[in-house]
């Protein structure tokens, strides 16, 4: 149940990266986490994340657009919904999404049997199911630390969290 700091990172950590990372590091929100991208793509860092993130990060970025191009106030989906000429315009997300896939980050797919050792997880845990995804991947890859910005995680022992400190 370490937290660090990300800066406090060591050279050749196998990390796993949550969704908000990879947000905050598109949307210029945090100089710690666009760093720890680039730490990634120089293999510096061994970076690990699954398409269940990917996604997340998709969604997240595609209403931070929605909101920056003055299509909805707020980053809601129910307030996009409806909208689909709006949305078919929306272009950016995708291209910042994915360029995770040129960043040297090995991108992990989900089966049924990572869907049940989630559930196991949110009983034993009290974690939401994109979190008990990420764990039960952790756990099936022998990975122990996880760089994200949410604090749900830091009641589990068996991981070492690490966090931007400029957000």
């Amino acid at each position: 149940m370490p937290v660090e700091r990300i800066e406090n990172l060591p050279a050749g950590t196998r990390l796993f990266l949550d969704a908000n990372i990879f947000v905050y590091a598109f949307l210029g929100h945090s100089n710690e986490c666009q760093g720890l991208l680039g730490r990634c793509a120089t293999e510096q860092v061994l970076g690990i994340t699954t398409l269940d993130v990917v996604n997340e990060v998709t969604h997240r970025m595609m209403l931070a657009e929605g909101v920056g191009k003055g299509v909805i106030k707020r980053e809601r989906v129910r307030d996009l919904r409806g909208k689909w000429r709006e949305v078919a315009k929306l272009t950016e997300y995708w291209t910042q999404t994915s360029a995770i896939f040129g960043l040297n980050i090995l991108v992990l797919t989900t089966d049924e049997a990572r869907l049940h050792v989630a559930q196991t997880i949110r009983v034993r845990h009290g974690l939401l199911t994109n979190d008990s995804l990420i764990v039960a991947a952790m756990e099936e890859f022998g990975i122990d630390s996880l760089a994200t910005r949410d604090n749900d995680f830091d009641h589990i022992s068996e991981l070492i969290v690490y966090k931007p400190s400029d957000i």
